[in-house]
């Protein structure tokens, strides 16, 4: 699972009891999960993982988040070891560049915003019964979900009855192994097909060349009798199902691997933009550590 949200609070005591955050976070999580959220939170993310994958499991989960909820009761336990490291390197990333995200802040004890470590007296911060409103702030800070249209640049329909021809020939462009990288590749087959032949036309090409490579091979085919259509169209349902699973873009949550309808919107006369921001030559490291133990 990739996590949208990740919930960061202090578990036990120095006697080893359970503090009052945890108890706060738990209901965060249920809210958050019952909202459509994908959530982290240890108390339930890391049942089913390996005491030797633990620290990667946050990691990894702080790497993908893009919400960060830190939910405390005191300053001392905001500034607990763990605790500090989980949002001070999902702050790090954020301040760097190296991706977007929020931080906001659960007060479930006396906090006032003079009490929070300098760092994070800007931050949004809510009471603990503010649920509707913190769900509310989270979801509105999250990405907009990328759709099917989002990486399908081209979509090509060749009508041809003397010749029993009805094809379709599709032409996406979608995430290399960094930021300002892509892979193109093109899609084939009848119009009615269940599933699509496909074929890798480039590899980890800079924006440009990639966007340059889809436009070349769309005039191509539009001069060997193809002309564009709308996605929606012309491409069947199982097709589509096929696609949304090449990508990455179907609800989990939907019985059967139903799709997901919110990503059926169709193709637009617009030409979407491909440019992202670089990632900066130098980072500020990591505060993470060895996240071996909560605390």
């Amino acid at each position: 699972m990739k996590y949208e949200v990740f919930i960061s609070f202090k578990n036990s005591t120095n006697k080893g009891d359970k503090t009052k955050d945890v108890h706060e976070a738990r209901k965060i999580y249920e809210r958050l999960s019952a909202a459509g959220l994908k959530v982290f939170f240890s108390e339930e993310s890391l049942a089913e993982t390996g005491k030797g994958h633990f620290s990667k499991s946050i990691e990894n989960a702080l790497d993908q988040a893009s919400v960060l909820v830190l939910v405390a009761s005191t300053r001392e336990h905001i500034e607990s070891r763990w605790v500090e490291a989980e949002w001070d390197s999902f702050m790090n990333d954020v301040r760097s560049g190296n991706k977007m995200g929020e931080l906001f802040i659960v007060n479930c004890g006396g906090l006032r915003s003079s009490d929070l470590p300098l760092f994070l007296r800007r931050q949004q911060m809510f009471q603990s019964n503010e649920m509707d409103k913190l769900t509310n702030f989270v979801k509105n800070a999250l990405p907009n979900p990328k759709k099917l249209e989002d990486y399908v640049k081209a979509s090509l329909h060749c009508l041809a009855p003397e010749k029993n021809e009805d094809k379709i020939y599709l032409l996406s462009m979608h995430e290399g192994q960094s930021e300002d990288r892509y892979h193109v590749t093109a899609y084939w087959g009848s119009r009615t097909a269940k599933r699509l032949s496909s074929m890798m036309k480039a590899i980890n090409a800079k924006a440009e060349e990639a966007l340059c490579l889809v436009e070349k091979l769309c005039q191509e085919k539009i001069r060997g009798g193809y002309k564009k259509r709308q996605l929606n169209k012309i491409l069947s349902k199982e097709a589509r199902l096929q696609l949304l699973a090449c990508f990455g873009l179907i609800d989990q949550k939907n019985e059967k691997g139903k799709i997901d309808r919110s990503l059926e919107k169709p193709l637009t006369s617009k030409k979407s933009s491909a440019t992202h921001t670089k990632r900066p030559d130098k980072v500020k490291p990591r505060a993470t550590n060895s996240l071996k133990k909560r605390d």
